[in-house]
């Protein structure tokens, strides 16, 4: 049960770093039309306003899921531009979800703070289990606002650089994909197909995500390893599992092996269909176009919406039109359409 407080501008603070931000997609517009009959214009809002889902890592090591509700910085924004972004500063205390808005006096803070629980994965087959906030985090692997992939170190392996993948989003594929991974790393175990995998990521008790041995001067494949890249698939077939995602930057050459990574698209026994087989195949024989599918292979809970247990109860309804350039932008492309037509 989330317990519930209001945070105060004058409480107590703690330094946090933005290391994920999820592109907000529920933001409404502003539509400006002209009635046929009277020749009025007239300006609605259409569509909900959500907050933009951010994730901090706090100077204590927590995680803090944050939602940004959009009157907070002027424009659109996302992970690939938020070195600007000033945020206020986090107060302490027992909260893992909160949000960012307008106070009462028109200064920026922390609406809200609630204790929730993050879901983790149910399998666990390793014996090796790491606490999240134990790990030396060096850097982040795709880009500063992607927290699922680390360089990492810990005591454990003698402060030798490791892999680290986690879930952190409190969302259905967040949680899946590391399932699927952690799943096809088990099947494979000891077989020479993938980096060793040496043990499970935990926070406050869920297993979210997994440690792997980090390759150094590891490159991924060319065009002339599609060969090794095929033979290694077909080891994976043969388990009754498909990649799902086999371009070649999910393959690494170590030495003369070419191992996988990333199996967050795996698929097992009946939905391992021979389809799926063909398109890891297809994708690897296509050097030049292996980062799209040619025919996109979905099953029915690919479908299902995709409910954030951590936000999904947040509203956000304070965006001011006259601060928000996107929305000035389409009010007034729309106006323009309405009236020439």
């Amino acid at each position: 049960m989330a317990s519930a407080s209001t945070t105060p501008s004058t409480a107590a603070t703690m330094g946090a770093k933005l290391i994920g931000v999820l592109e907000n997609f529920s933001r409404p517009v502003k539509v400006t039309y002209e009635d046929r009959q009277s020749g009025e214009i007239f300006t609605e809002r259409s569509g909900v306003s959500k907050p933009t889902e951010c994730l901090f890592l706090a100077d204590d090591g927590s995680l803090k899921w944050v939602a940004v509700n959009a009157g907070v910085f002027p424009g659109r924004w996302s992970w690939e531009d938020t070195s600007h972004l000033v945020f206020p500063p986090f107060p302490t205390g027992s909260w893992n979800v909160g949000q960012i808005g307008r106070l009462e006096n028109g200064e920026v803070g922390f609406k809200q703070t609630l204790e929730k629980t993050l879901e983790g994965s149910e399998n666990a087959w390793h014996p090796t289990k790491i606490d999240f906030a134990e790990l030396e985090l060096i850097s982040q692997l795709k880009h500063e606002s992607d927290p699922r992939v680390w360089q990492a170190k810990h005591p454990l392996f003698d402060d030798k650089m490791l892999l680290v993948k986690i879930g952190p989003w409190p969302v259905k594929w967040s949680k899946e994909g590391i399932e699927k991974e952690t799943r096809v790393y088990q099947a494979i175990d000891g077989l020479g197909l993938a980096p060793e995998f040496l043990g499970h990521i935990t926070y406050q008790g869920a297993v979210i995500g997994f440690i792997l041995e980090w390759i150094e001067g590891a490159q991924t494949t060319m065009e002339e390893d599609q060969a090794a890249r095929i033979e290694a698939v077909k080891k994976l077939h043969a388990l009754g599992i498909t990649h799902g995602c086999a371009h070649h930057l999910n393959f690494l050459k170590k030495g003369e092996d070419v191992l996988m990574v990333d199996f967050e698209e795996a698929r097992f026994g009946d939905k391992a269909t021979e389809k799926r087989k063909e398109e890891d195949i297809r994708r690897i024989c296509d050097f030049e176009g292996d980062m799209s599918t040619n025919e996109v292979i979905e099953d029915e809970d690919d479908f299902a919406p995709q409910a954030n247990y951590f936000f999904d109860n947040m509203v956000d309804d304070e965006i001011n039109w006259s601060d928000d350039s996107e929305a000035a932008r389409v009010s007034d492309c729309s106006r323009r359409e309405s009236i020439s037509g």
